[in-house]
């Protein structure tokens, strides 16, 4: 049977998620390379470097469901507004930044934009799709979407690398090379907010200061109530553990490989090249992962239960394969196959993820879900690597190994699908809507 032909308004809203997306990762592309060489190149030690992106880091992570909250109760589009600004705040501190003070406040200002803009702009898409069509298939947008992510950080990797060679007169009065890439990024952020106010539309609310305030008021009464629908729902529940397991994986792999394959390679400039072309070599596979998942079949992903769990037990299985991996190539062929098999399964993943979603609070389970990843990762680097690292990165790949595919049962728990229902009235809005 043939899947319902998307409405007009719905190809909009789509275009529009695309748009928003390639420009809110565009930007990051850019600057992500050149993040941790910015402040080595303005005299910061290594240390320094940790404490400034742990700053980052902390603010994100505990930030991540408040503001969740925030977009369910005010709604998606001022959330991306401030979140954009916020980045692009950011962007122009670490230009001006010169100690660890003042990097630390560009990086906190660029955390809570983190915060605020994940998940937002996928609600925002969802909500509105469910509304006009509530059997609507989102996997193929979404996993279009993730692909957009994986190109814009291509793009701004390769523009990364031929900056270097722009003519002189273009590059002389840049006091620092990584420079370029954050003065590249700073107009592509002022896109990005042009683009949510243009573009993003949401049906009227009360956004006066009385009715903000109570919103705001609301936020950890909704956070903890959302935290309870997470572990009372049983699809919630076995999701959020499939996506700490997830975390373990990413977190043990993304933490770890670098100096492990600077110790395969043993050559400081042969591995330098052979880390370069890994990064590129991940995020092609991780793009054609997201597109194959957008465009197969619905017909072939029935049970995306099943299809999800066999991908993390061969995500499980490129990662003991990095740990027993004879000689360097073929380490650097499970390493590629990780993010490939990541790519295929994250649509499918957030399509049941948004299938056990209530109305009105999906921004506050997907920033629930990305918490339960992140603490997966914090498992993997702090806990794995403080018990295991004396014994070596292979057993810490191995122990990872082992809870990824340990946690592919998580899916496996599923209850069927249900359809999305046609009643998108929030339940968190109503300190929105009350006189």
């Amino acid at each position: 049977m043939k899947a319902a032909p998307a409405l007009p308004e719905i190809r909009r809203r789509t275009h529009v998620y695309w748009a928003c997306h390639l420009l809110r990762w565009l930007p990051l592309g850019l600057v992500t390379p050149v993040l941790a060489l910015l402040p080595a190149q303005k005299g910061l030690d290594t240390a320094a470097i940790g404490l400034i992106f742990g700053v980052y880091t902390a603010t994100a992570a505990v930030l991540e469901l408040p503001t969740g909250t925030l977009t369910d109760l005010v709604g998606s589009r001022p959330v991306l507004v401030i979140a954009s600004v916020l980045e692009t705040t950011c962007f122009a501190g670490l230009l001006f930044a010169d100690s660890v003070g003042e990097f630390c406040v560009a990086l906190a200002l660029g955390g809570v934009g983190r915060s605020l803009n994940s998940g937002a702009l996928e609600a925002w898409y969802v909500e509105g799709v469910y509304a006009e069509q509530p059997s609507a298939n989102v996997r193929p947008a979404i996993g279009v979407a993730m692909f957009l992510t994986n190109a814009a950080v291509l793009i701004g990797s390769l523009t990364v690398a031929v900056l270097p060679t722009l003519p002189d007169t273009l590059t002389d009065k840049v006091s620092e090379p990584s420079v370029l890439p954050i003065l590249a990024a700073l107009p592509c952020g002022t896109l990005q907010v042009l683009a949510v106010l243009l573009l993003i539309h949401e049906p009227p609310r009360r956004r006066d200061t009385r009715s903000v305030l109570r919103a705001l008021a609301s936020c950890p009464a909704v956070a903890r109530d959302s935290i309870r629908l997470s572990l009372r729902q049983r699809n919630l529940r076995w999701l959020l553990m499939a996506g700490i397991g997830v975390g373990v994986g990413i977190g043990a792999v993304e933490t770890f490989w670098q100096p492990e394959f600077a110790r395969m390679v043993e050559n400081p400039a042969a591995a330098t090249s052979m880390l370069g072309l890994l990064v590129t070599a991940s995020t092609v596979a991780g793009s054609l992962g997201s597109l194959l998942a957008a465009r197969v079949s619905e017909r072939l992903l029935r049970r995306k239960d099943l299809v999800c769990a066999s991908l993390l037990v061969l995500i499980g299985s490129a990662i003991a394969g990095m740990a027993l991996a004879p000689s360097p190539l073929v380490a650097a062929a499970c390493f590629v196959g990780v993010y490939l098999f990541l790519e295929l399964r994250a649509p499918l993943a957030q399509t049941l993820l948004h299938a056990a979603c209530p109305p009105g609070r999906r921004a506050s389970i997907l920033s629930a879900y990305s918490m339960s990843t992140n603490a997966g990762a914090v498992v993997a680097s702090l806990g794995l690597g403080t018990i295991l690292g004396a014994l070596g990165t292979s057993t810490i790949w191995l122990a990872a190994a082992a809870i990824v595919t340990l946690a592919s049962i998580a899916y496996l728990r599923l209850q069927p699908e249900r359809p999305p229902t046609a009643d998108t009235t929030p339940a968190a809005t109503s300190a929105l809507s009350q006189p």
